[in-house]
């Protein structure tokens, strides 16, 4: 894949008005910043995660907790990490996020798989089987988590500090669009390769084509993207290692592990307390979680409702292609509508897309109802746009970082909390009367329960915004728009 395109001639100095360790600011770091994500980001089991878990040899109930795991395995991890990069800098943080990821993909290339039917006949040890896997996932997940908190808010502040702040609003609108663009490009190679090598019939014709007679099996091959993601890892190290500190720490070498950790949960708390009492940031927060969680609930889940489409696993990868190709269309779209509209007006943009899309889960139509997928898709990548861009003009250089993870750390609360509250919905649904006599057959019987939980993904998102949009009239009774615009709401 091509590098994406060279950022503009540093200039001679730093956001903080000092020279760069070559005389210029490092603005190379955006250019970085932009790979680094793409590496971090994009993987290669994505198209088959759900069911990548499932056959290591575990549940669809042990996937769900693994992803609350994660989840709040970010949360515990992403604010002292922001406030740690503050204090100490932003590229420690990110070798960190890096190191971390190859160690993430190095648990599950060394993981067992479970052949379930290897215990047909011993049912205690295969429980004995299935929880070791599971204990080796729980520890990749967690590892994982600490990986996305090390590296949310740093790359994003490092990269942001690194240009002029003359014109920083303008560069890192256009940087973040070409981030959304090259990320649809990364994700539409990888998705595509990710599918096709996780399949053994498709890895066979490959081998056999080329005279091999070696035969891959699906215990074999579903390894394959990992081995493929480990390469992504090593990367992703090599261009945290290039990348440059632009950021002055606020303390020294000298400062002992204990002080460190008090400054780091004092720093902490002080910044939470400002978010609180600053409206504009606080709702820009607010926005991000409600709305993030319940459109992320949709992706850990999507290859179930494909199915429930009559997809075959075969044709994931060529719908998340169309996912990608909404990305790219995205970064257009993005860059158009934060120039043309105030942020109230985007924002309700984001919102009809996301309802848009979660009603259409309530009516699946085989086949045709991919199609208001792309309101979903579309409404992920401008939601994110427009929290980056507005969040990052109410946020002042030292505490750049803390807040970003604030945000990210909200996100990921939120995301887990939903995704804890989507198991309680489906462990209710499949008490009722209907869903325990209704079928023998155990496949039909969960595409039938998801069915009805996606359903009411809608009535819960329209009385989220409705509550956002009140509490925003009766606490602070401005928009969001003079929010923004407002002299005294910048973080400092």
């Amino acid at each position: 894949m091509a590098s994406p395109p060279t950022e503009s001639e540093p200039s001679s100095y730093s956001d903080s008005g000092k020279p760069g360790s070559n005389g210029k600011l490092e603005n190379h770091n955006p250019r970085l910043f932009i790979l680094f994500r793409i590496f971090f980001n994009c993987r290669f089991y994505y198209p088959v995660l759900a069911i990548l878990f499932l056959d290591f040899g575990l549940s669809i109930e042990q996937f769900a907790y693994l992803n609350f795991a994660w989840a709040i395995a970010i949360v515990v991890l992403e604010v002292p990490s922001g406030a740690l990069a503050d204090q100490f800098g932003r590229r420690p943080l990110i070798i960190t996020a890096s190191i971390l990821m190859v160690v993430e993909m190095l648990i599950l290339c060394l993981s067992p798989v479970v052949d379930l039917t290897d215990y047909a006949h011993d049912p205690v040890a295969k429980d004995q089987a299935v929880f070791f896997l599971f204990i080796v996932f729980l520890f990749n997940r967690i590892v994982s988590g600490a990986a996305e908190a090390a590296a949310s808010g740093a790359d994003e502040a490092l990269a942001y500090d690194s240009l002029e702040p003359e014109t920083r609003e303008r560069r890192w609108s256009q940087i973040t669009i070409q981030l959304m663009r090259w990320q649809a490009f990364a994700f539409i190679l990888i998705t595509l390769v990710g599918a096709a090598v996780y399949d053994p019939d498709f890895v066979n014709q490959v081998t056999s084509f080329f005279g091999s007679s070696v035969e891959f099996s699906q215990q074999q091959t579903l390894k394959f993207p990992i081995y493929l993601n480990l390469g992504m890892a090593l990367i992703t190290l090599g261009i945290s290692l290039r990348m440059s500190e632009t950021h002055h720490p606020q303390n020294s070498g000298s400062i002992s592990l204990s002080s460190t950790i008090k400054n780091s949960i004092t720093k902490t708390y002080l910044t939470g307390i400002q978010i609180l009492r600053q409206p504009a940031t606080l709702m820009l927060i607010l926005i991000g979680l409600f709305f993030d969680s319940i459109i992320r609930l949709y992706y850990t889940v999507g290859s179930v409702y494909l199915q429930l489409l009559e997809y075959q696993p075969a044709f994931f990868g060529p719908i998340s292609v169309m996912g990608s190709l909404t990305g790219i269309a995205s970064a257009w779209i993005a860059g158009h509508l934060i120039h043309r509209f105030q942020p109230s007006m985007n924002f309700r943009i984001v919102a009809t897309l996301t309802l848009l899309g979660l009603f259409s889960l309530a009516f699946p139509t085989p086949y045709f109802s991919v199609i208001f997928l792309i309101p979903l898709w579309l409404s992920m990548r401008l939601l994110h746009f427009f929290i980056s861009n507005y969040l990052n003009r109410v946020t002042a250089s030292e505490n750049r970082a803390t807040v970003l993870s604030f945000r990210s750390m909200a996100m990921n609360l939120a995301y887990g909390c939903l995704v804890f509250a989507y198991g309680l919905q489906t462990k209710f649904l499949r008490t009722l009367p209907e869903n325990r006599t209704g079928t023998s057959d155990p496949a039909t019987l969960e595409q039938h329960i998801f069915a009805q939980a996606v359903s009411m993904w809608w009535i819960y998102f329209a009385l989220v915004v409705t509550g956002i949009y009140l509490f925003q009239k009766i606490k602070y009774g401005q928009s969001l728009n003079e929010m923004l615009t407002s002299e005294d709401q910048k973080i400092t």
